[in-house]
């Protein structure tokens, strides 16, 4: 791919329902906080605005002055990383070439690119109705299992910030 690598890292926090989100509230901020700490830029992909649909943009991030997908596909493989949900950033930038942390637990693993580092909900939590549920498109907050009750989203609510800085070192070498 020939791109010389910058000291920052992608992410896309926005997808088309809820339930492709990371729910955890402190995640995006938490790992943020942490690749800021090391001195990395953090560029969002996304280009939903702050508050989108409830969902805050993490603080101390930065915006692409383009959307385009030429622009984007340029900032993804400049970066040392990318983390994303199972949307199509995720798989713009696995494709890219760009190693891929993927937080995901409304998905199964075999749903996902083998190469990428997934993160899926861990055991004995719900996982996977995407893959066992047919998506409502028109309801967002659809969760076939447990919709309007406390485990409403506990597949992502409960993958933790800390392992995905875990699998951030392993790409980060640090």
């Amino acid at each position: 791919y020939g791109t010389k690598k910058k000291k920052q890292v992608s992410i896309a926090i926005h997808g088309t329902a809820q339930a492709k989100y990371w729910n955890n509230p402190t995640g995006w901020q938490e790992t943020v906080d942490w690749l800021i700490e090391r001195g990395y830029e953090v560029y969002l992909l996304s280009k939903e605005g702050d508050t989108y649909m409830g969902n805050n943009h993490p603080k101390g991030i930065k915006y692409l002055d383009s959307y385009t997908l030429e622009n984007t596909i340029k900032v993804l493989q400049e970066s040392e990383a990318f983390i994303g949900i199972s949307s199509g950033l995720s798989w713009v930038s696995w494709a890219a070439g760009t190693p891929t942390v993927l937080i995901s637990g409304f998905t199964e693993e075999y749903t996902e690119p083998e190469s990428c580092y997934r993160l899926g909900a861990p055991q004995g939590k719900c996982r996977g109705c995407f893959n066992r549920s047919r998506l409502d498109a028109g309801d967002w907050n659809w969760c076939p299992d447990h919709k309007n009750t406390e485990r409403q989203f506990e597949c992502s609510k409960s993958i933790k910030s800390e392992a995905v800085i875990e699998k951030l070192k392993l790409i980060l070498g640090r």
